[in-house]
């Protein structure tokens, strides 16, 4: 029922967006050198404050929107209605296709003063990169946002053949305080949305859909071999960022603010970080390095969060880091959700497993740090050095799993899932979360966290339902 409601609400946003896509044929695509070449976007470097946003996308549905960089930035909506923000529908096709080349490179600029930046490398298929402010205030007040960063994939590869390295972002870095989202995506239903490193208020106001995923796209007969998704941050005097490796099927990463304010009062903010993967995969091949995400060094205070993805349904949302929240009269529904019915037959897996490694801090440290791969991988609600106010309001369902996936006949080689912590000369406040297999679901963990109720309503915080199935598979 949770699948059919996602999906139509999904489908309707992409609608009224008037987006579609769709294309067929045979191709071949190589760089100029005849070895290939993806998608290259290099900052400059400043003397003093560097603001500056670097993104390279390569492939096919690749969406960046909607990026504000910039503490001088507000949006602001009074008694108004915006809706379908950023949204994609990949209905494209490829049969009997090569594609040969290197991967997506992002690689922030340096500054002498304080750097704001943001670098995004995406590739492959249905990657979707919006509503990521970067010190940026966002205020509603009596308004209505809705649909605001949507995914429909249901495209389909036949026989194809995809070689090259992965998707890859680096951090510049600053000799004062530092400001980066480094976000590397590839394959097949990447969305990184609503990461915002500033405040976010809502006063009578509404906003749904924020974040949702829905994959229905195939694959058969196909092989894909190459590097891993990396995302390795840059250093500061004191620093603030968000480092995310993604590859593989339906990733997910969304409402993380770091060192933000989150506020809504008398207002309803629901559905803000979903995921439904129907995907299919039959007879193909994958190998190639897992995803990688290293965070950053600071001389001073430190605050990051370092995730790296792989696999099949992997949401990672609703963490807050150094992060006021608070509901006043509100209503909090539906924070992070994932359905996974998709299917896998007769495929083979090779590579390393993921790995997020945290920076250290010659100060105060507040970081995460998420490595996930495998099917089902869900990590949300986990407060790091944070307070959650509730007062006369309702939170419910903020971490919900329903597992139906299927594999049959599979083969899965390659290393583990490892989540390394930094190290700090005097305060620390960290989590480090290594998940792999099926249905791993960590919320509800906080970290040096308050979390005050005060006449709410606090209800299915941390809920996992698993009906998957394995038949004839082997794991290595």
């Amino acid at each position: 029922m949770r699948t059919r409601t996602l999906g139509l609400a999904v489908m309707a946003a992409l609608a009224a967006s008037g987006l579609a896509a769709t294309g067929s044929g045979v191709a071949f695509s190589q760089g100029m050198d005849g070895h290939g070449a993806g998608a290259t976007a290099d900052g400059g470097s400043a003397v003093a404050v560097g603001a500056e946003q670097n993104t390279a996308q390569a492939h096919r549905q690749n969406n960046n929107c909607d990026h504000q960089n910039g503490a001088a930035v507000t949006d602001t909506l009074t008694g108004s209605r915006r809706e379908t923000r950023c949204a994609s529908a990949d209905e494209s096709f490829n049969h009997h296709s090569k594609t040969v080349g290197g991967g997506a490179d992002a690689r922030g600029g340096s500054s002498g003063g304080v750097l704001s930046q943001q670098n995004i490398a995406q590739e492959g298929r249905q990657n979707n990169s919006c509503a990521n402010e970067n010190d940026t205030n966002a205020t509603l007040s009596g308004s209505s946002l809705e649909a605001d960063c949507t995914n429909a994939d249901a495209s389909l590869n036949k026989r194809t053949h995809i070689q090259g390295g992965g998707a890859s972002a680096h951090g510049g870095s600053g000799a004062g305080i530092g400001d980066n989202l480094n976000t590397a995506q590839e394959g097949r239903q990447n969305n990184n949305c609503a990461d915002s490193t500033a405040a976010f208020r809502l006063t009578g106001a509404r906003v749904a859909g924020r974040c949702h995923n829905a994959d229905a796209s195939v694959n058969k007969h196909t092989h894909v071999s190459g590097k891993g998704a990396r995302a390795n941050g840059g250093n500061a005097n004191e620093l603030l960022q968000h480092n995310t490796a993604q590859e593989g099927r339906q990733n997910n990463n969304c409402a993380d603010p770091n060192n933000s304010d989150l506020t809504v009062r008398g207002g309803k903010l629901v559905g803000e970080c979903e995921s439904v993967d129907a995907s299919v995969n039959k007879k193909t091949v994958t190998k190639g390095g897992g995803a990688t995400a290293n965070g950053g060094n600071g001389a001073g205070f430190v605050a990051q969060q370092n995730v790296a993805q792989e696999g099949r349904q992997n949401n990672n949302c609703a963490n807050p880091n150094a992060t006021a929240a608070v509901v006043s009269g509100g209503r909090l529904a539906g924070q992070c959700e994932s359905v996974d019915a998709s299917v896998n037959k007769k495929t083979v897996t090779k590579g390393g497993g993921a790995t997020a490694s945290g920076g250290d801090s010659g100060g105060d440290l507040a970081q995460q740090n998420v490595a996930q791969e495998g099917r089902q991988n869900n990590n949300c609600a986990n407060p790091n050095d944070s307070t959650l106010t509730l007062d006369g309001s309702r939170d419910e369902v903020t971490c919900g799993l329903a597992d139906d996936s299927v594999n049959v006949k599979t083969v899965e080689a390659g290393g583990g899932a490892e989540a390394r912590g930094g190290s700090s000369a005097t305060a620390l406040f960290q989590q480090n979360t290594a998940q792999e297999g099926r249905q791993n679901n960590n919320c509800g963990n906080p970290n040096n966290a308050v979390m005050t109720l005060d006449g709410s309503h606090n209800q299915t915080e941390c809920l996992a339902i698993d009906h998957s199935r394995n038949i004839g598979t082997v794991t290595r």
